[in-house]
């Protein structure tokens, strides 16, 4: 049903995570609004699925966040690219990304 009209971001579990994943990689450096305007994904569902990343090293904070700016976000970026398919589980520790990881010095 591609292409009828008001049809919005597919169903399927997992596809705004993954179409997030990819903006990410081809980005490489971002806020949580490039992630929700690439990837028609909610800032929530972003937000956690950013959280679960950073928490396992997958993405890092850089530069200057400026608050008080109307428009201003904090800038990441994607330190560690796992290849095309979304990490589900870190491949350091084992846990599911919204555990903490047990290797956190590596």
């Amino acid at each position: 049903m591609a292409g009828k009209k008001g049809m919005k971001c597919p169903s399927r579990p997992g596809a705004a995570r993954r179409k997030v994943w990819q903006s990410m990689r081809i980005m490489r450096q971002f806020t949580i609004a490039d992630l929700c305007r690439t990837s028609c994904a909610k800032r929530n569902n972003v937000r956690k699925f950013m959280a679960g990343l950073s928490r396992h090293g997958y993405i890092a904070r850089f530069g200057k966040y400026v608050s008080g700016r109307a428009g201003s976000y904090q800038p990441w970026r994607l330190v560690r690219d796992t290849g095309p398919r979304h990490p589900v589980t870190c491949d350091r520790c084992g846990n599911a990304l919204g555990k903490p990881c047990e290797k956190e010095g590596l």
